[in-house]
């Protein structure tokens, strides 16, 4: 309209010019626009790079801290392993002096532990097989145990006991095993054996031949250890009888008259009237106790005669 209204005012060189001009202002908006479309795309792209980058850094970044961390902690626990291994190796340098020094200065200190663990050894062979006490009940009866022997004799003991009550071997007395048993029992753990339900009766038994193939210290050892045990207020079992049976066993021994014994009984139980009862226990039963001055009516008789 406004071209109309030019027409009619304005000379044809200044239409045409003006017709010129508003096609390139169209022109030049047309590329303005494809500009901004492209650079928009352009925008729209980067940012999605963009997107797509950070979130790929990002997954690599938790990659990498887990895989520092998981080699952190690997590096820590090689470290705690390696102090451990030095305490270790500290500990068996330590070990190594020790047993050394114990070498030049204290050799027979380090025998009587090899002593010890030998000894232990025997007994954990009992365990295994009981009957072969027959090659072992010497080497033991001559040596010193501790009383963590005890536990692993008397297991020993037990399994002896069940190899006899199911007769496996039936053409071998299996009560020769058993009284070499007891005698260690006797020699080395009467107290123990005498607090113990399950062996004191077997023991009990066998005071004859326990007080036959005893030697002097032993027999003091082993009085000593009853009397101990006599002298006990909660004592698991009927003590006079015990004591009855032992005196008797005594006076059968070689050490019927042995001085060492009488003062033992006299001084070690406390009880006083439990060893006078045990006395006449004993003389009623016609057993004349010669340690304690005792004798034969018949024979003082005889004598007086």
């Amino acid at each position: 309209m406004i071209l109309s209204l030019l027409n009619i005012n304005v000379p044809l060189d200044t239409l045409s010019y003006l017709q010129n001009l508003n096609d390139n202002i169209d022109g030049v908006r047309n590329l303005v626009d494809v500009s901004n479309s492209t650079i928009a795309n352009e925008i729209s792209v980067m940012n999605t790079v963009l997107v797509v980058f950070t979130i790929v850094f990002g997954l690599v970044g938790i990659f990498v801290g887990v895989y520092i961390s998981v080699l952190q902690r690997k590096v820590s626990k090689m470290s705690k392993d390696i102090e451990g291994k030095e305490i270790i190796i500290k500990a068996l340098a330590k070990n190594v002096e020790d047993t050394d020094n114990k070498i030049h200065s204290d050799i027979s200190g380090l025998y009587k532990q090899l002593r010890e663990e030998e000894t232990m050894t025997m007994f954990r062979r009992l365990e295994e097989e009981p009957q072969d006490i027959a090659n072992l009940s010497s080497l033991l009866s001559a040596r010193t145990v501790g009383e963590k022997g005890f536990p692993i004799l008397k297991s020993a003991y037990m399994k002896l006991l069940e190899i006899e009550n199911e007769q496996i071997e039936k053409d071998r007395d299996i009560s020769i095993y058993k009284s070499s048993f007891l005698i260690l029992f006797f020699q080395h753990y009467m107290s123990l054996t005498m607090l113990d339900n399950d062996i004191r009766e077997d023991l009990r038994k066998e005071f004859g031949d326990c007080c036959k193939y005893a030697f002097k210290r032993d027999i003091i050892k082993s009085t000593k250890d009853l009397c101990k045990v006599l002298s006990k207020s909660d004592a698991p079992f009927e003590k006079e009888p015990i004591l009855v049976e032992y005196l008797k066993a005594i006076n059968k021994s070689k050490f019927k008259n042995l001085v060492e014994l009488k003062n033992i009984f006299h001084e070690d139980i406390k009880n006083k009237s439990l060893l006078v009862g045990a006395i006449d226990k004993c003389t009623l039963d016609k057993v004349y106790l010669e340690m304690f001055g005792i004798a034969d009516p018949a024979i003082s008789n005889e004598n007086n005669k």
